[in-house]
């Protein structure tokens, strides 16, 4: 593959990163609008986004199957172009099954079929001494990406058209999106990409899961994302808060969930990689800040006067808890290597403590729906912001608890010696 094909494919990858999970994750930036545009209640897109979070969450697991057994490339465009056709389903269609339907099918394909193949396939493009830069840019330019195309949604929803109108053209375009980069990355990607792998397993055994489930670190790095997770996943339910408890305007509304959700995507993540190497050098207690920071915010927003006259300061918390929390994205699973876990055992523990880390897109959005109403459909709230921001604070302590555990027990086994592999066990 020539210079100028090998770096159109690897920037056709990048921006495929930042196009394809966009409409399964739209309530980050416009909660209201889809749910009214998808003919739905808020409480029924909570259900479906539930669901949406229990099937990716299963799909995590059998992404290592279709991995081991088809090329990326192939992967990665059977993923767009299934991705592409759920939301221009989502568009001629809106409604409560085609959106269920529509969410099924890009959980699968996000997480089946394209996640584990753009991991292999990005690291394709160069040796190991070049794969910090190449993930690097990877998450940079799928943060910059959906800033861009989501600035075009918040003008089209906030300006041009009506607020449902406009998300079902948002919708549209990245349905579209999604069918142009499959074909222009089936004609372009090439090479190791190209190839079916052999002698190569993604797939988690059962004697690996086994073994992940009694090390103590599945558990204390997997709890400590967890909750962590629970404040990313329930950003998106500030923009109702924003607008009907403080005067916030829906066009500015939309800016702010295009700031919150993709611009500290590529500013926070690379902050907080620098400060766990030349500040805190440690993963765990640089999480064990995020989560006081994150704790303060969310406590503060409980007990606020809900007023106009306060809303710069609910902008404000929001915004540092956003900074927080996108920070902590950037570093999450450097503790593996911290935590000295052997290389024979770390895929393991990656793959079941990612399922109990994102376990919260299986319940939350549902529950947090449950707990805020929908005034607009005549569903009364049940304890309403009170009740997230009580429950994040809760999260937010224990998360304080884990990882000062998780930093205990590392200067336990650090006092000891070094640890032995498992292979010298046996």
């Amino acid at each position: 593959m020539s210079g100028v094909r090998r770096w159109l494919s690897y920037l056709l990858l990048c921006v495929s990163g930042g196009i394809i999970f966009q409409v399964a994750y739209i309530r980050f930036v416009f909660l209201e609008p889809t749910y009214q545009a998808l003919g739905l209640t808020a409480q029924e897109y909570g259900g479906i986004m539930s669901v949406f979070g229990a099937v990716a969450a299963v799909m995590y697991f059998a992404g290592g199957w279709f991995a081991d057994r088809f090329s990326p490339r192939a992967l990665i465009v059977a993923a767009l172009a299934i991705t592409g056709v759920a939301d221009l389903a989502l568009t001629v269609s809106p409604g409560y099954v085609t959106t269920l339907l529509a969410h099924i099918a890009m959980a699968f394909a996000g997480m089946a079929l394209y996640w584990p193949a753009l991991v292999k396939a990005v690291g394709s493009f160069g040796p190991t001494e070049q794969q910090g830069r190449l993930f690097g840019f990877l998450e940079a330019i799928r943060g910059v990406t959906s800033t861009v195309i989501s600035a075009v949604g918040v003008l089209l929803v906030g300006t041009l058209l009506a607020p449902t109108t406009g998300v079902l053209a948002l919708i549209a375009i990245y349905g579209m999106l999604c069918l142009v980069l499959a074909a222009l990355i089936w004609f372009t990607l090439r090479g190791r990409a190209d190839r079916v792998p052999s002698g190569e397993r993604s797939a988690l055994s059962l004697r690996q899961l086994a073994a992940a489930a009694r090390n103590k670190y599945t558990w204390l790095l997997g709890g400590s994302i967890m909750l962590m997770y629970c404040f990313y996943t329930t950003l998106g339910y500030f923009s109702p808060l924003l607008q009907h408890d403080f005067g916030v305007t829906a066009a500015l509304v939309g800016v702010l969930g295009v700031v919150r959700s993709y611009v500290f995507q590529f500013v926070a993540g690379p902050v907080g990689g620098l400060a766990v190497d030349k500040l805190t050098r440690s993963t765990p207690r640089f999480l064990r800040l995020a989560f006081a920071c994150a704790t303060v915010c969310v406590a503060l927003l409980l007990v606020l006067p809900a007023t106009p006259a306060l809303k710069w300061v609910a902008i404000t918390l929001m915004f540092v808890l956003s900074f927080a929390v996108f920070a902590s994205r950037g570093v999450y699973w450097a503790s593996v290597t911290e935590a000295r876990i052997p290389a024979e055992q770390r895929g393991g523990v990656i793959g079941l403590a990612s399922g109990l880390a994102y376990l919260p897109d299986a319940f939350l959005p549902g529950l947090v729906a449950w707990w805020i109403g929908d005034p607009a459909a005549g569903i009364a709230p049940h304890g309403g912001y009170g009740m997230l921001f009580g429950f994040l604070t809760a999260a937010g302590a224990l998360g304080l608890v884990l990882t000062s555990l998780t930093l205990w027990v590392q200067r336990r086994e650090r006092a000891a010696g070094p640890r032995p592999s498992a292979a010298a066990l046996t």
